[in-house]
């Protein structure tokens, strides 16, 4: 009898065109192995492209994914790469035995891997992360919580110093935490999916956000961040943002001169694509250029908007001059302070 895959029994993810998006494990050959009776065509195991995400904006944050993407899996990571591929190769063996040994073994792994269900999809972030710090944060005991969409946001401005709980509120989501001062580097992948990646989480516990900590979100959907230890006698007054006339952009403009430097959300209104900035110093360099993918489409993998993007006199910003990607600049609510001296480091910028 053949036996049709709509998920895969490895991985519990949802085929596309016949094959795991996960393990790359390839049920169409495996089904027409299955038809012809031919047990010498086997399927092919092809491993899951590992590309940079489209997402990654700063060329801080590039160059943390690629360091990011090329450490090596611990612990769990190193147990699921085993036991991934040992399936695998045992269930190329035992296809050309039997359907059902092959279903019976697969079951079995399942039901392995979902005992540790949790410690797959939680990560705490470890000690040595902050080894370099000054000070430990306060216990305050107070309690803050907020939602972090597609922007960028400053500890004491945007939300308090404290310690943090990241659960994602989306499929596939990033997040960066950056404090030049704390010698502090973060860059997390979330997911809300139930999927087995070693790589990305659920949740993220024991985040500590120092005050002046960068902090960037990107991809659909929210990253929810909670604390019970909010200092928020550090948190400084926003100053309200002097700009009130939207820009729409067309093709190359530059701030300053095309329309007023300042601190925008980044809005699509029709489409989507890329939206390109290059801020002045960085022109020469030949990753220079920072960019960020919306969608106006409810439905599509990418988020409406980017809040908080401040463009310095002398940034050039570009979209697509082709199709029907249209993009509207909408001064923020607040402006980003100047004296901020992580986020003037992070872009090259004289406190």
């Amino acid at each position: 009898m053949d036996m049709k895959y709509d998920k895969c029994p490895i991985c519990n993810e949802k085929l596309k065109n016949g094959i795991c998006p996960m393990c790359g494990y390839d049920f169409k050959r495996l089904e027409s192995g299955q038809r012809s009776g031919n047990r010498g065509n086997r399927p092919d195991y092809r491993a899951r492209p590992n590309e940079e995400p489209k997402h990654s904006m700063t060329k801080q944050h590039k160059q943390a994914h690629r360091q990011f993407r090329t450490e090596k899996k611990r612990g769990a990571g190193k147990l699921i790469k085993f036991i991934l591929s040992f399936v695998v190769i045992s269930s190329i063996f035992l296809d050309a035995v039997s359907e059902v040994d092959i279903g019976q073994l697969m079951k079995k792994v399942r039901t392995f891997m979902s005992e540790d269900e949790k410690k797959q999809w939680t990560k705490t972030m470890p000690d040595h992360t902050y080894e370099d710090t000054d000070y430990d944060l306060e216990k305050t005991g107070k309690r803050f919580s907020v939602n972090l969409t597609s922007g960028r946001y400053i500890v004491g401005l945007d939300l308090p110093e404290g310690n943090y709980t990241m659960t994602a509120g989306g499929e596939e989501l990033y997040f960066s935490a950056n404090n030049d001062a704390q010698n502090i580097g973060i860059y997390e992948q979330f997911t809300d999916e139930k999927i087995l990646d070693v790589k990305r989480y659920c949740k993220v516990k024991n985040v500590r956000l120092y005050q002046g900590s960068l902090i960037e979100v990107t991809g659909r959907g929210h990253i929810n961040c909670e604390t019970s230890d909010a200092n928020m006698k550090k948190m400084e007054e926003p100053r309200k943002n002097p700009l009130s006339k939207e820009v729409e952009v067309d093709g190359v403009m530059t701030a300053g001169k095309d329309f007023p430097a300042g601190t925008y959300d980044v809005v699509a209104v029709s489409d989507g694509g890329e939206f390109k900035f290059t801020y002045e110093q960085d022109k020469d360099d030949e990753f220079g250029a920072n960019s960020i993918w919306l969608s106006e489409d409810s439905k599509g993998e990418d988020p409406e908007k980017f809040v908080n993007l401040e463009l310095m006199k002398g940034t050039e910003i570009e979209i697509p001059p082709e199709g029907y990607f249209q993009v509207r600049l909408i001064p923020s609510k607040h402006v980003r302070p100047e004296n901020m001296h992580v986020y003037d480091s992070l872009n090259g910028l004289d406190s």
